[in-house]
């Protein structure tokens, strides 16, 4: 079956929770967001509240027949950007689960922020929060997918993109035109942990 790419509605994201914990395995994420009911739990309300959002845009990458995204029952792949915007003031994020390491989500947090402005400064820029393929269904073109329609966005819109990648993630936003700015990294059991702030300037249609 060909894989098919669509907006996300509020109806997956228990499918997108699933997938999201199944796919991030790497020492920060199952340090900060381990695999736990109350974590699982704060993840399920942080989408149900981007996906109301009007900037923000969650895709998803399903198999079925050509132009049919309804004929799958098993969400494979699934990515969750953001367009230039102004947070309102009165917005805060759902409070971060005691169950995670507070600490080092704080940590993390603080230098992903700090690089962050520090590259882009003031200027409009898109953002890819997350971008997952369950393992059995890596290599299959799922993520490939995603970033043509995040870069599709972003150039029409002519704006520069933005996002931290783990070691692991690294190679396929170079794919696709994003460049290693600078790092930042934690100590996790002793061990450095980087990750890459990129980013990817517009491109002119081809």
């Amino acid at each position: 079956m060909s894989l098919q790419l669509a907006r996300a509605e509020k109806a997956d994201i228990p499918q997108l929770v699933d997938l999201y914990f199944n796919t991030f395995k790497s020492p920060l994420v199952l340090r900060v967001k381990p695999d736990v009911p109350p974590v699982r739990e704060w993840y399920k309300k942080s989408l149900e509240s981007d996906i109301e959002k009007p900037y923000t845009r969650i895709y998803k990458v399903v198999e079925g027949q050509a132009g049919s995204v309804q004929a799958s029952v098993e969400i494979i792949a699934f990515a969750k950007w953001s367009s230039p915007h102004t947070e309102p003031p009165q917005e805060k994020f759902t409070e971060w689960p005691v169950d995670g390491d507070v600490a080092l989500f704080e940590e993390v947090t603080g230098k992903a922020t700090e690089k962050k402005e520090k590259i882009m400064g003031q200027e409009e820029y898109w953002y890819m929060g997350v971008l997952a393929t369950l393992p059995k269904h890596q290599r299959r073109g799922a993520a490939s997918l995603l970033m043509t329609e995040f870069c599709k966005q972003a150039d029409q819109a002519r704006h520069r993109s933005y996002v931290e990648a783990s070691p692991l993630g690294r190679p396929t936003y170079q794919r696709f035109g994003f460049e290693t700015q600078d790092t930042f990294s934690v100590v996790i059991d002793g061990e450095p942990y980087i990750d890459c702030c990129m980013v990817r300037e517009p491109q002119k249609p081809s």
